[in-house]
């Protein structure tokens, strides 16, 4: 029988009911006993550093992956940066089932989180995150994802890294959808053997929907030469923009 661990002021046994601990947990009702616990998953993520090595942390990150698709979305959106921070936690590729199926409880959900985004946002950056632990299905989720409109943005870092050669092949299709994909894309691609110039004439003028396109492109692309022909094709249909480099 596995033996009970205090954590926190919390008696975990073998009878802990995980999923509705962590969804009350998320919704404030359990833990925040520190003052450094500014949202409730603060709590969650410090239990689960201390049951790290006993029988009881798989169970608890299970209980993270249920929340996913609780009622309450401030609950769904802690436990989808719970596997953002985690991916190799017990559970985690539940994110992979979410993406792969119907994204209702998230897609066009403000995330309380994070204002500027929604909660499907949030999804494929937890996606992205298994794509760094080399997680092929969330490679092929990816692929599938980026030829949406605008949802490339969270995932396309990763998949760069994963199979650049796929992104370049395809970054027309990629841009065209999500405008801000460009330069991330073209970030990443730096000290590659890939030719920066060329991907940067292609993909240029597809990003005028994205307002800060030249502006990174003028901090962020360090090679003189490149970066002008980057901007001279994104100033074709743009003339009024002057860099400051």
């Amino acid at each position: 029988m596995t033996a009970p661990i205090e954590v926190d002021n919390f008696t975990f046994t073998a009878e802990t009911d995980f999923p509705a601990l962590v969804r009350d947990a998320l919704r404030g009702l359990v833990g925040g006993s520190l003052r450094s616990d500014n949202a409730p998953l603060d709590w969650v993520l410090r239990v689960y550093a201390e049951l790290g090595g006993t029988p009881y942390a798989d169970p608890l990150s299970r209980g993270v992956a249920a929340a996913l698709t609780a009622p309450e979305p401030e609950v769904r959106g802690q436990a989808l940066v719970f596997f953002q921070a985690l991916p190799q936690a017990a559970g985690g590729e539940r994110i992979n089932d979410l993406v792969d199926g119907d994204q209702s409880l998230f897609a066009g959900t403000a995330d309380p989180l994070h204002p500027s985004t929604d909660l499907q946002w949030q999804l494929l950056a937890a996606l992205a995150a298994r794509i760094e632990i080399d997680d092929q299905r969330a490679v092929d989720l990816a692929r599938a994802a980026v030829r949406h409109a605008g949802q490339a943005a969270p995932v396309i870092g990763a998949l760069v890294s994963a199979d650049p050669d796929w992104v370049v092949a395809r970054a027309e299709e990629i841009v065209r959808e999500t405008p801000a994909a460009g330069v991330t894309i073209l970030i990443q691609l730096q000290g590659s053997d890939r030719d920066l110039a060329d991907l940067g004439r292609r993909i240029a003028p597809l990003c005028h929907a994205d307002p800060e396109f030249a502006v990174y492109v003028s901090r962020y692309i360090d090679d003189p030469g490149v970066r002008q022909e980057i901007l001279s094709a994104f100033l074709e249909n743009d003339p009024g923009f002057s860099p400051s480099s």
